[in-house]
């Protein structure tokens, strides 16, 4: 069950981020980066298996159940992945900042270039405010992501794989 934990938790992400939550259309892009920004954490977490194929796949469960253009979120969670397994070196059980601080660029650089993204793919420029309310809330929310994950984490694997691994 541990090795499935990380697959589970982003796909139950997934699944709420689906719901209709009635949102106004300022906050629509809250929940996908959040399970983005999930993906970004399983792939930082040492001994946390999360393949960048299942990353994608579950990215293209995003595009399905909401909506949007197929291979949109698939590509941002396979980005987010791909930076995350980069920045392992980075990663400190206690202390967030400098991994707060890359997805902070990370959600910056998602944000801009999936808006390039969706104006391409609907020939128009399309409103940038709810994309970067989106990356500004993730930001925010990071910690507390961050922090539920290595709950999630300690609870399955009783090891301290950071400090086994000299990393905290």
């Amino acid at each position: 069950m541990s090795a499935a934990l990380p697959i589970l938790s982003v796909l139950f992400a997934v699944l709420i981020a689906a719901l209709p939550w009635g949102l106004p259309a300022d906050a629509t892009f809250v929940l996908p980066l959040v399970v983005v920004m999930m993906v970004f954490c399983w792939r930082v977490i040492p001994g946390a298996i999360l393949p960048p194929a299942v990353a994608m796949l579950l990215g293209v469960l995003l595009d399905v159940t909401s909506g949007g253009p197929l291979g949109f979120w698939a590509l941002l969670a396979l980005v987010a992945g791909s930076v995350g397994h980069f920045s392992r070196g980075l990663s400190s059980r206690w202390d967030w900042s400098p991994l707060g601080l890359v997805w902070t660029g990370l959600a910056t650089a998602l944000a801009c270039s999936g808006w390039l993204l969706a104006s391409l793919y609907y020939l128009r420029w399309v409103d940038w405010w709810p994309i970067a309310f989106g990356a500004v809330v993730s930001a925010v929310l990071f910690p507390v992501i961050w922090r539920g994950l290595l709950k999630l984490y300690g609870d399955a694997y009783p090891r301290d794989d950071f400090t086994r691994r000299g990393v905290a």
